[in-house]
């Protein structure tokens, strides 16, 4: 079985709803993983691909868990839960379902946690009860992630960044290529800091003309006429709360040394006024050049890099984070699918495409070539045939996502994994079916049976 293949697909069944991250192990009889995630292999620190070799046993004889849960689930033929410590320190709370066949034995085992207590401390310092999560334990609420997909390490670890210093006003620099989310990452800060019922004033530095920037920043006095044509500076609006500067790098260099000023004295001159005012706010800088490099052509002054890049934040690109391009490709598909009335399923082929593409636009170009799918795509889940759907490679996840609280989806769920087993065994054997009953040690009308029902499960 080409576990790399059929675990990429299935990685994120734990993930993809948006909660926090969970372990996750389908194992047969013997224990041998037949599907994971990544989130799983981060916390016991190897790769996914290497994961899907092993026995579970192995794992421990090998130091990874100090126990197994799976196979005690094994033996015992009921469910069974308990803490595990892994390698990387994490204690996670792990349940291990078996299910059984109309003989009581063992078929499969499905282990998971929904949540854990977070990276291990030494017994002799008990964990407070208001620590933070560590180590991929980041949490997203609903009410403040909005819009943020955080299921690889990169981004895990960026948003334990911004909620470590979202309570501070430090000023922010995010990197990053054109579209990776930089503004989303710097509302994010701001809706987790004391600010967060302040307003958020983004500025698009490369949108304002030459001549406009210092009127749009600092506003003006009203003039000595008397006439009412005063007006308050973007700088001014945003008391309170953030003022987000994107595009810093476009700042013409006059500019930038009355921003410099600005912020070095927290107070500002409109144009044709003679008295200060205070600057409250927060200001985070974003660029999707190297700034650095602009400092030593003369493009950026040196000293407004150093004021305004205090705390750092680099957003890699999408296509160096595969975790969160399937995790926003199936937020995306969701998100269009709702929005247009479409049921448009994903299949295998344009699945690997995706994987495939380097995306230099990013999260903004792969939303827009979702929406393109959605839209103008004619493979609907009602309208597919059994072949087409048994190999679309989300099949697992949507599955999953839409029958969560059904009664009776852990078994489908099975049918599900065992059919995938199945189907994968029968193409190693090059689809005799004697042979890959053998390998599978069932007898050949059990293989029918089994891709039968996991037919009548997708096309349920």
């Amino acid at each position: 079985m080409n576990r790399s293949q059929d675990g990429l697909a299935n990685e994120y069944a734990g993930l993809i709803d948006g909660q926090s991250p969970g372990t996750l192990f389908v194992t047969d009889a013997r224990g041998n993983i037949l599907i994971s995630n990544e989130f799983t292999a981060l916390t016991i620190g190897i790769p996914l691909e290497e994961l899907l070799k092993y026995n579970v046993q192995d794992l421990v004889k090998a130091g990874y868990y100090s126990d197994s849960v799976t196979m005690k689930a094994i033996g015992a033929k009921k469910k069974v839960s308990m803490v595990i410590r892994t390698v990387q320190g994490f204690n996670v709370m792990s349940t291990a379902t078996p299910i059984l066949n109309q003989d009581g034995e063992v078929q499969l085992v499905v282990t998971s946690s929904n949540s854990y207590p977070g990276e291990a401390v030494r017994e002799e310092t008990p964990p407070s009860p208001n620590a933070k999560p560590r180590r991929g334990a980041v949490r997203l609420d609903p009410d403040t992630a909005s819009g943020i997909i955080a299921e690889s390490l990169a981004m895990k670890q960026i948003i334990q960044v911004c909620n470590q210093i979202a309570s501070y006003d430090s000023k922010v620099l995010i990197l990053g290529e054109s579209g990776t989310g930089k503004e989303i990452i710097a509302k994010y800060i701001h809706r987790k800091s004391a600010r967060w019922n302040g307003p958020f004033i983004p500025v698009n530095c490369a949108a304002i003309p030459v001549d406009s920037f210092e009127y749009e920043l600092f506003g003006r006095e009203p003039q000595a006429t008397g006439r009412a044509d005063g007006k308050k500076g973007l700088v001014e609006l945003a008391a309170g709360g953030v003022l987000f500067l994107d595009e810093i790098a476009e700042m013409p260099l006059d500019m930038q040394a009355k921003l410099l000023h600005v912020l070095e004295s927290s107070e500002l001159r409109r144009i044709g006024g003679t008295e200060p005012i205070p600057v409250h706010c927060r200001v985070v800088c974003a660029t999707n050049r190297d700034l650095w490099s602009m400092v030593q052509q003369g493009q950026f002054r040196e000293d407004l890099y150093y004021r305004i890049n205090v705390i750092p934040i680099h957003i890699p690109p999408l296509r160096s984070r595969k975790p969160d391009l399937v995790g926003l490709t199936s937020s995306f598909i969701a998100h269009f699918n709702a929005a247009y009335g479409k049921r448009y399923m994903l299949g295998a082929d344009e699945f690997q495409r995706i994987l495939d593409q380097p995306w230099h636009g990013n999260a903004r170009e792969l939303r827009n070539y979702i929406e393109r799918l959605v839209i103008t795509g004619s493979v609907q889940s009602d309208e597919r045939s059994g072949e087409e759907g048994l190999n679309d490679a989300f099949a697992l996840d949507h599955f999953i996502s839409r029958n969560r609280g059904r009664t009776g989806s852990l078994k489908d769920f099975a049918a599900i994994a065992e059919g995938r087993y199945i189907k994968q065994m029968l193409a190693e054997c090059g689809g005799n079916a004697a042979e890959a009953a053998k390998r599978l040690g069932v007898d050949r009308s059990v293989v029918y049976r089994k891709l039968k029902k996991m037919e009548e499960v997708l096309g349920d």
